[in-house]
């Protein structure tokens, strides 16, 4: 309840505020074509969406020809930034391997990545994660984990997580209690200040 999900309607457009302005780029987002603006954004939640095909496939949605080398260095640099690359190779299929019903022959957390390397296959300049680590196990998350570091510099990357774990190393820390940003810095001067709810929060986590 302390408005992640609106926050994230309203970068993405799907929401108008009711008041104030929303500038991207120094332009109004009443003046941005929205269908282009989304164009341009990457989406991962915790519900992976995978199909029973080649990885290939659910990282390309059958969009290009796979055949074609230049789609497959596309395909093969997308998993690399995902931090999957070296899992699908090791595989005797490599990207010709059918995953089963749901992705049933993956973990938890190579779902995921695949997911990450979808998205990154249509090279968004923002990349969105929400709580895209949550239901992983501690050894997963890292992976993700060096996915994002993988990426940064490159294209803008939002996390949305209450596990702090999934944070540590990002530029900006933005916290969110009941609709409004009570604090925000980096992680250490966050978890470092005794005074902050950050730091607290961290401290439950044992972080």
């Amino acid at each position: 309840g302390s408005g992640k999900t609106t926050l994230i309607d309203i970068i993405t457009l799907t929401h108008q505020q009711q008041k104030g302005e929303i500038i991207i780029d120094g332009t109004l987002s009443s003046e941005i074509n929205q269908s282009s603006w989304r164009k341009q954004i990457g989406y991962v939640s915790q519900d992976t969406i995978i199909f029973d095909d080649t990885i290939a496939n659910n990282i390309t949605m059958w969009k290009d020809n796979l055949n074609d080398k230049e789609t497959y260095n596309k395909i093969r640099d997308a998993a690399k930034k995902a931090n999957i690359l070296n899992f699908i190779e090791s595989l005797e299929e490599g990207f010709d391997t059918i995953v089963g019903d749901r992705g049933i022959l993956l973990s938890g957390g190579q779902k995921q990545r695949i997911f990450i390397a979808r998205e990154l296959y249509r090279n968004p300049n923002i990349l969105i994660l929400d709580e895209a680590t949550s239901a992983l196990d501690s050894e997963s998350e890292k992976k993700i984990q060096q996915s994002i570091e993988t990426l940064k510099g490159t294209i803008t990357v939002i996390i949305i997580a209450h596990r702090l774990s999934t944070i540590k190393k990002v530029d900006n820390i933005y916290l969110l209690d009941k609709g409004k940003i009570i604090e925000n810095g980096s992680y250490n001067d966050l978890k470092n200040d005794n005074n902050s709810k950050f730091s607290k929060i961290a401290e439950l986590q044992l972080l």
